[in-house]
C-alpha cells in the first residue's frame, strides 16, 4: 500500500471547475480575491516517468473566495511541451533531469522545454507562470487558458531567462527579477518591470564561471543576489550539451568556492561582490538595510546537494520519512559597508520557502515563515512561525480546521 505521503504526489491528469461546498464552518466573510498556485501537476510525460520533481508540467490552481462561497479551478499551462506529450510516446523534449526515448542522437544540442510550472505572478493586470529557463507563460487570470510566451514586447531575446521568484517594491509597485546566461559568458541579467508591464534592462551580474542562482532579495537600494556554490563544470556541461546526460546532474556543488554575494544597484551604480562561507540554499526570504548594512535572510541546508537532488528525483524519495531533514536553517546573513560578511543561524529546526508579509519588503519584518517538518523525514506537515523581535519559534502542525485572520487582524507584520 502506497505511503499517503506518496498519494499526495498523485498525478491529477483532469482539469476541474467547481464550487467547493464540502466543509465544516463557514468562511470568514471579509475573505474576498483569488489565490492562484503553480507546480508539478503530473511526473510523466507520454507515458514516460519522468526523472526530476523539476521536469513535471506545470497545473495552474486558482482559489476564489467571494460573498462566503470558494470557488476552485485548475488547468495545465498548455506549453508546447504539455500539448505534444499528449500525443506522443515518451518524453516530446528533454528536460533539466529526463532525456528523450532514443539515445544521444535525440538529445544533443537540445535544450530543456519550458514547462512553465515553478511560479505564478500577476504583474500590470497579467498572470504569468514561470519556468526560470525561459520566458514567461502568460495565462487568463478567469478561466487560466493559456495565451502564450510572453517576452514583454521582445525585450526578452533567444532564451529569455526570467526567474521563477522575483520580488516587488511595495512603495512603487515595480518587479525585479533576473534571468541565467551561460552564453557568451556566465551572467545575471537582471531587470525591473514597472507599474505598466514596460521590461527594463538594469544591467548584469557577470559570474566567476557558469554557476545556478535561483532567487533574489529586494532593498530599498539594491537587489540582493546569494549565490551557493553550485556549478556547471565544463566537461560535464559539454556532455549534457551532447546528449551523454542530463542537465540537472550535470550541477556541482564546490564548497572550496564559497558563497558569492553581490549588491547590484537599483539606479546603476557600482556592484559590490564578496565571498563568504559556502552555504547550500534555493530560497531567500526578506532582505532589507539596518544601519548601512544589508541583512538578508535565507534557508541554510546541512544536507549535501546529492542528497536533495536525489531527494527531488522522484515521489517516492520526495515522500521517504528517512533520515534526511525537511529544508535548511534559517540564517541571517550581513554584509557590512566594507564589504565584511557574516552569518547568524536563527532556528536549529528546519524548514524552507521561507516568506513573509510581502508589504515589508524591503524593511524588517517582525515574522518569517517558513513549511517545516515536526519530525523525520524530508517532507513539510507544519507551518513555523520566527519572531524577530524575540527570538522566539512557534510551529504548527495543522489538524483538522483552519485559522484565517480578519481583514483588519495586524498579526501578521
Amino acid at each position: 500500500m502506497a505511503s499517503p505521503r506518496v498519494t499526495a504526489y498523485a498525478p491529477l491528469y483532469d482539469e476541474f471547475d467547481y464550487v467547493i461546498d464540502d466543509y465544516d464552518g463557514e468562511l470568514p466573510a471579509d475573505l474576498h480575491g483569488t489565490l492562484y498556485r503553480n507546480g508539478p501537476g503530473k511526473l510523466d510525460a507520454g507515458g514516460q516517468q519522468l526523472g526530476h520533481l523539476f521536469d513535471g508540467d506545470g497545473m495552474l490552481s486558482m482559489f476564489t473566495f467571494a460573498d462566503g462561497r470558494l470557488h476552485y479551478r485548475n488547468r495545465y499551462v498548455a506549453t508546447k511541451h504539455y500539448r505534444k506529450s499528449l500525443a506522443s510516446k515518451g518524453a516530446p523534449y528533454r528536460a533539466l533531469g529526463t532525456m528523450r526515448p532514443g539515445g544521444i542522437l535525440r538529445n544533443a544540442l537540445r535544450f530543456p522545454a519550458n514547462v512553465a510550472n515553478t511560479g505564478v505572478v500577476t504583474h500590470a493586470g497579467k498572470l504569468l507562470a514561470l519556468w526560470e529557463g525561459g520566458p514567461p507563460t502568460e495565462v487568463d487570470p478567469d478561466t487560466l487558458g493559456t495565451i502564450g510566451i510572453h517576452r514583454f514586447g521582445g525585450k526578452l531575446k533567444w532564451l529569455g531567462a526570467f526567474s521563477a521568484h522575483p520580488k516587488w517594491d511595495p512603495a512603487t509597485g515595480e518587479m525585479f527579477n533576473f534571468g541565467m546566461a551561460m552564453l557568451p559568458v556566465p551572467k545575471l541579467i537582471c531587470y525591473r518591470v514597472d507599474r505598466a508591464g514596460t521590461l527594463h534592462r538594469l544591467g548584469q551580474l557577470k559570474l566567476p564561471a557558469p554557476m545556478f542562482n535561483h532567487d533574489v532579495g529586494l532593498t530599498a537600494r539594491h537587489m540582493v543576489f546569494v549565490i551557493p556554490p553550485l556549478m556547471f563544470p565544463p566537461a560535464k556541461m559539454l556532455a549534457a550539451g551532447l546528449g551523454m546526460r542530463n542537465f540537472i546532474d550535470a550541477i556541482d556543488y564546490e564548497a572550496s568556492r564559497g558563497t558569492m554575494v553581490a549588491l547590484v544597484p537599483r539606479d546603476g551604480g557600482k556592484t559590490l561582490v564578496r565571498h563568504t562561507d559556502p552555504t547550500l540554499h534555493l530560497h531567500l526570504a526578506n532582505a532589507y538595510e539596518d544601519r548601512g548594512d544589508t541583512v538578508v535572510e535565507l534557508a541554510d541546508y546541512d544536507a549535501s546537494w546529492e542528497d536533495l537532488n536525489g531527494q527531488l528525483s522522484s515521489v517516492q524519495t520526495l515522500a521517504q520519512s528517512g533520515t534526511m531533514p525537511y529544508g535548511g536553517h534559517l540564517t541571517r546573513m550581513r554584509i557590512t559597508p566594507s564589504g565584511s560578511v557574516t552569518s547568524e543561524r536563527l532556528t536549529e529546526s528546519y524548514g524552507e520557502f521561507p516568506t513573509f508579509n510581502l508589504t515589508r519588503t524591503g524593511s524588517p519584518q517582525r515574522y518569517t515563515y517558513l513549511s517545516a517538518n515536526t519530525g523525520a523525514g524530508a517532507y513539510p506537515n507544519a507551518v513555523a512561525r520566527i519572531d524577530n523581535s524575540t527570538g522566539t519559534q512557534l510551529t504548527y502542525a495543522l489538524p483538522p480546521g483552519r485559522f484565517s485572520p480578519g481583514g483588519s487582524d495586524t498579526t501578521c507584520r
